[in-house]
């Protein structure tokens, strides 16, 4: 079939969300909590997924329904011919009244079938770790002829669509939002720290995700040789051990060369999260590049945990140096070394640190403002 799952019968606004994501990163999960998000506030939403892809299977895990015989990554006319007409035919069929796209790759479909359908309103969200190219065509298709307004997920994001020169467009920020991760007692952490050989007085350094040159795990292996002989512990969660093997030898072979054994773990995928963050005293982030949505922040805020980062992306929008973390000034060893002093040498400050960036996950980064602030500019965009 083409299209799976019910949907929840409600009276709010019927939304037709492309999530043409083939793989499952920050810009999926921003999508697809958004779905989750807009049926809790009583809309109708269905997706427009990759057949096959992680976002297919999370969504019908969730039981919202999905679209899966339109293929927006195509490079063929005919393909998109095709797909045009199928666009026509879901939006009228389902009686679609606005729809957010979330990848450029055939997007282009969407405006077509707003000139068609007067009526529709249509919403771009720009979350992809690039900026758009600087032209005509991008003016155009970012522009009011085109679509009717542009969600930015963060301050350089939306540098990028200003860029274009877009000045009738309808802009906004809405930061990437989530539910919490679930925490545990502190027995469970307790028992965590034996199981790693964790010191108990040990402040425990998490870097969460792919083990890509680009997220900083070298710099942040230099950064640990500084402190052998102090309390630290550093804990790699990586999500997949087999994505990047070369990688993922050098930082062995680092651990092993320079006898940091005891004082790194590395782990793979985790599927209560919450678990292993129970022990992680600061979250650390030193990208260098991406982090548009900063998903792993919001995760590592909402269990009380302050984080140390990279100036890269949208982290300075969430990171307030000295109050929920610390944003270093260049990206390097040294600005790490620099970092981990000052959130290792109070512990009390870590402390309120911590608090403090648990009460700016509840303030903005919840799946619920995300949702809310969607919504308004959703009524403001209607046409």
């Amino acid at each position: 079939m083409s299209v799976s799952g019910s949907g929840k019968s409600t009276p709010g606004k019927r939304i037709l969300l492309s999530i043409n994501v083939r793989w499952w990163n920050a810009e999926a999960a921003y999508a697809l909590n958004l779905a989750r998000g807009l049926v809790a506030e009583g809309c109708r939403v269905w997706l427009i997924v990759n057949r096959d892809s992680p976002v297919h299977h999370k969504a019908e895990k969730l039981g919202l329904p999905v679209i899966t015989d339109v293929s927006l990554d195509t490079v063929s006319p005919l393909s998109h011919f095709l797909n045009f007409r199928k666009l026509v035919k879901w939006i009228d069929r389902l009686d679609i009244q606005l729809v957010n796209s979330f990848k450029s790759n055939g997007s282009f479909l969407f405006s077509l079938v707003r000139l068609l359908r007067p009526c529709l309103t249509y919403i771009k969200t720009r979350g992809e770790a690039r900026p758009p190219r600087q032209h005509f065509l991008n003016r155009y298709l970012y522009g009011t002829r085109a679509c009717d307004g542009i969600i930015a997920v963060g301050s350089p994001v939306m540098g990028w669509l200003k860029d274009l020169g877009l000045e009738q467009q309808r802009l906004t920020i809405v930061h990437y939002g989530d539910s919490p991760v679930l925490g545990v007692s502190a027995a469970v952490s307790e028992s965590v720290r034996k199981e790693l050989n964790i010191p108990a007085e040990a402040i425990v350094l998490t870097l969460l995700g792919r083990t890509q040159r680009v997220k900083g795990h070298q710099i942040l292996l230099g950064a640990m040789t500084h402190f052998r002989k102090q309390p630290l512990h550093l804990l790699f969660l990586v999500k997949d051990l087999d994505e990047f093997p070369k990688e993922l030898q050098d930082l062995e072979d680092f651990i092993a060369e320079n006898g940091l054994q005891t004082q790194v773990t590395v782990l793979g995928f985790q599927p209560e999260l919450g678990r292993l963050l129970s022990v992680t005293g600061v979250g650390v982030i030193p990208s260098l590049d991406s982090e548009v949505n900063c998903r792993v922040a919001v995760e590592f805020f909402s269990l009380g945990i302050p984080v140390l980062a990279f100036p890269t992306g949208t982290l300075p929008d969430i990171i307030r140096h000295g109050e929920n973390g610390f944003l270093t000034a260049d990206r390097d060893e040294n600005a790490l070394v620099k970092g981990i002093q000052y959130m290792a040498e109070d512990r009390e400050r870590l402390r309120r640190m911590g608090t403090e960036a648990h009460n700016n996950y509840l303030d903005h980064y919840t799946l619920e403002k995300m949702t809310r602030e969607t919504l308004l500019f959703y009524r403001q965009c209607t046409r």
